[in-house]
């Protein structure tokens, strides 16, 4: 659902468009990853193969790109999940789509929790999102802290990153739009982050939140409600 109105006649066009493109890239990319991935098995030159590693790393972004696009046309993705996965995998997923993955630390991620297939893909997407977010806005030297607890029959996700801060104002707006989602218009392409991180957790009925934290920095969480995990 991409909001709780009928969408207008220039909304429902502007959701077709995103639909069909981000369904004709996907195919290309798809194509592309699996060529690259064939590539990586049989080039026997190191110099060569990061650059393989490099374009199949740019290649895997433009998939999250698309798969983005039809997040805001109201789509799914196209790669199904038929297991429950841990979430420890999870994370480790979504990290391997960051190009800055080595400054995604994880620290205290309690053991047993598992993601119910369903939302395995959108959790790695979500989270990928925030994971982008706090290492491009901290420090190129500084680490994001990742951590997960249950609480009673949920989980609850910290990504904390120590950067330029957000404004009291501006923060309220962000945690809003977090919250509710916007109606889809071609400027929201140019925040597309924020809005996809929305629709995902309003798909799975996560909660999603930024606050301060410190001097400096800000802490995103993410409540996985009962549903998406097996207990």
């Amino acid at each position: 659902m991409v909001s709780s109105a009928d969408p207008s006649a220039g909304e429902e066009e502007t959701i077709n468009m995103l639909f069909h493109l981000s369904r004709r890239s996907q195919a290309m990319v798809d194509r592309l990853i699996s060529c690259l991935d064939r590539m990586e098995q049989v080039e026997p030159d190191a110099d060569r193969m990061k650059d393989v590693f490099e374009l199949d790393f740019l290649a895997i972004r433009m998939r999250r790109n698309d798969e983005s696009l039809l997040v805001l046309a109201g789509g799914e993705s196209a790669r199904i999940r038929r297991e429950p996965v841990s979430l420890v995998d999870v994370l480790h997923g979504a990290r391997s789509e960051v190009e800055d993955f080595r400054r995604i630390e994880f620290g205290v991620i309690d053991e047993g929790l598992v993601v119910v297939a369903p939302a395995v893909n959108d959790l790695v997407h979500l989270l990928a999102e925030l994971f982008d977010n706090a290492a491009a806005f901290s420090p190129p030297d500084s680490t994001v802290l990742v951590e997960a607890r249950r609480v009673a029959d949920r989980a609850v996700l910290l990504i904390e990153d120590r950067g330029i801060g957000i404004g009291a104002e501006r923060l309220r707006e962000l945690n809003h739009r977090l919250a509710h989602p916007s109606p889809v218009t071609a400027a929201m392409c140019r925040q597309m982050g924020i809005e996809v991180v929305s629709r995902l957790a309003q798909r799975h009925e996560m909660r999603v939140e930024l606050e301060p934290v410190g001097d400096r920095g800000i802490a995103a969480s993410v409540v996985l409600p009962a549903h998406a995990l097996v207990n």
